[in-house]
């Protein structure tokens, strides 16, 4: 240390400690990788929606499952399902999993203001293969959800196609 600092001097190499200590890839317990979110919007629709409806979703992602939490508001009608799709940003792609109204998942509340809470476990994970998901891979789902293509959307008989979408993140 004695020599670095006789070469470099000691503000420096302070400096950079300090940098390398607050490293996103050192900081313990910053991003564990099972937390993820979307904003769900009618703009987001491929091709975008003009509706008042707006959404968050919240997933924990772990081994066994996928716990997730959507709270939606100001759609145009109940929904009629709710999902996860396989396809990136503004790009359209087939159905992965349900949140509601499908997949071994209950029935959508009736309500055009609601949140839906639940779990999602292999059994859940519809069989996608002309894009390489198999029925009952969660870790595909995952991968998929990890890498930046997934999508959460809210169907209703307004909008068959869906009437919000937001693409998932990490927190």
């Amino acid at each position: 240390m004695h020599v670095l600092r006789k070469c470099f001097g000691l503000v420096p190499l302070l400096a950079l400690a300090a940098i390398v200590l607050a490293s996103p890839a050192t900081a313990i317990g910053k991003d564990d990788g099972r937390e993820f979110n979307a904003r769900l919007l009618g703009v987001n629709e491929t091709p975008s929606i003009n509706s008042d409806g707006t959404a968050t979703v919240k997933l924990r992602l772990s081994n066994d499952r996928i716990d997730f939490e959507v709270r939606y508001q100001n759609l145009s009608l109940a929904p009629t399902v709710a999902h996860i799709h396989f396809g990136q940003e503004h790009v359209a792609g087939g159905v992965m999993v349900f949140f509601c109204g499908g997949g071994g998942q209950p029935a959508c509340p009736s309500t055009t203001d609601g949140t839906i809470k639940g779990s999602i476990v292999a059994a859940n994970v519809a069989g996608l293969a002309a894009q390489g998901i198999k029925a009952n891979d969660l870790d595909a789902v995952e991968r998929a959800i990890r890498a930046g293509a997934g999508y959460a959307n809210i169907h209703n008989g307004n909008f068959p196609s869906g009437e919000i979408r937001g693409q998932l993140k990490r927190d």
